[in-house]
């Protein structure tokens, strides 16, 4: 219980600083899969009229429309974008990038006027299980950058997200947890879990990853003295029977 209240308000809060308020709209998210993707679908379905667009892996794409992804896209061998713009011409009102470099301008020219663009990671920078520098440069080289002007003309919105930043705003995380748990006791959102980091590795888990130790079984006292008794029994009739 604990743990899933933790996963909860990690995984949540990014999403529901963008969905809480809204109706009637439809939103990106890449990958979907992940704790953040799974999380925002689920806070999408809170409200009514939302169109969710996932990338994932094809494997994946099961699970997540389970999971009530409305329209799901392989980004292994589609471009998203194009894929999306065959659906919804005139793209989508939100986007969660946490990919960063080159995706974050696409995001941003996937959005409709008065759109929103979330950025809160910039995972472009890896490449397999460790940090690539060569991943590094590339995408600080490709890195989104705009000026208020241009955001004006284009009635497009850019934010910027990190939770470790908002160690100091105790009043409005203490609303978003509030807001969180009040949804899981209702059971509108579910933390999802796997059970390997090897999954995690391979990228073929869906959701957060966890490992807990199994937890060492205790043989209950009762049957303690019978295993006692047996090993008593069986130690007399091994013993040779005394001669008379």
């Amino acid at each position: 219980m604990f743990i899933s209240l933790i996963l909860t308000q990690i995984q949540y809060s990014v999403p529901l600083f963008s969905v809480s308020n809204s109706t009637s709209f439809s939103l990106l998210l890449f990958p979907c899969a992940g704790g953040v993707g799974i999380a925002a679908t689920q806070l999408c379905h809170t409200v009514k009229d939302v169109t969710v667009f996932g990338t994932a892996s094809a494997s994946k794409h099961e699970a997540i429309s389970q999971g009530g992804v409305t329209h799901t896209i392989d980004y292994r061998t589609l471009d998203y974008v194009d894929e999306i713009r065959k659906i919804n011409p005139k793209g989508v009102d939100i986007v969660l990038d946490p990919l960063g470099g080159s995706d974050t301008q696409k995001a941003y020219n996937l959005l409709k006027p008065m759109g929103k663009l979330i950025t809160y990671g910039a995972a472009n920078m890896l490449t397999g299980q460790k940090r690539n520098l060569l991943a590094v440069a590339k995408t600080w080289y490709n890195q989104f950058s705009i000026n208020a002007l241009n955001l004006m003309h284009a009635n497009k919105a850019v934010c910027g997200y990190h939770l470790g930043y908002l160690d100091g705003e105790f009043e409005l995380i203490t609303q978003v947890v509030a807001k969180l748990l009040e949804l899981y006791r209702q059971g509108k959102i579910k933390p999802r879990v796997g059970d390997a980091m090897r999954r995690m590795q391979e990228r073929n888990n869906v959701g957060k990853v966890i490992l807990l130790p199994e937890p060492k079984k205790e043989v209950p006292k009762i049957e303690e003295d019978k295993t006692d008794e047996k090993k008593e029994e069986s130690k007399m009739a091994t013993q040779p029977l005394p001669h008379i």
